[in-house]
């Protein structure tokens, strides 16, 4: 009887020793699965945003082309004054929607305390038709504010915010309306 006892117990422990070692390596393999899935949930997190970014850029840049197709958009370029000669941007409005869209070409990049401001000029006075971005905004069509006729547009350096007035000194570019 005391034999049957020792027998079983000697069992029992092996079959711990072999649960709690069976554990141990399933734990192991199982939390390396769990870096690897976290990795790779990560990824797919990280492509996701990218294709999100791709496709409202792809949608922002087929606008853009709508627009820059429309045969009712005029196309107003507008070259760097004698200051800024190297300046170019250019306005495509629509004197019918009275939509206007500002497209940066080349313009240096303001320092922290400075935007650019767009102005059209109706009949002899500016008119503020908004402050634009730079970086990666520029380089498609910035939606600006309507305006019902204008003779040209130009752009300033302005304090952040814009100005009631432009700062003619900083006028960077500026272009009349063909016709």
């Amino acid at each position: 009887m005391q034999e049957t006892k020792n027998l079983s117990w000697k069992w029992l422990a092996t079959i711990a020793a072999v649960l709690l070692v069976g554990s141990l390596i399933l734990n192991y393999v199982y939390f390396n699965r769990y870096k690897e899935f976290k990795e790779y949930k990560d990824k797919y997190q990280s492509l996701l945003v990218s294709q999100n970014s791709i496709l409202s850029k792809t949608k922002q840049m087929q606008e853009s082309l709508d627009i820059l197709q429309d045969p009712k958009v005029l196309k107003v370029p507008m070259p760097g004054t004698k200051a800024f000669p190297e300046a170019l941007a250019t306005v495509f409005w629509n004197p019918q929607s009275q939509e206007v869209y500002l497209k940066v070409n080349k313009l240096p990049e303001p320092t922290a305390d400075k935007q650019y401001q767009l102005w059209a000029i109706v009949d002899g006075k500016p008119v503020d038709m908004g402050v634009f971005e730079m970086g990666d905004t520029a380089s498609l069509l910035q939606k600006m504010k309507v305006t019902g006729k204008a003779q040209m547009f130009a752009v300033t350096l302005e304090k952040k915010g814009g100005a009631l007035q432009p700062t003619m000194e900083q006028m960077y570019v500026a272009g009349k309306i063909p016709g």
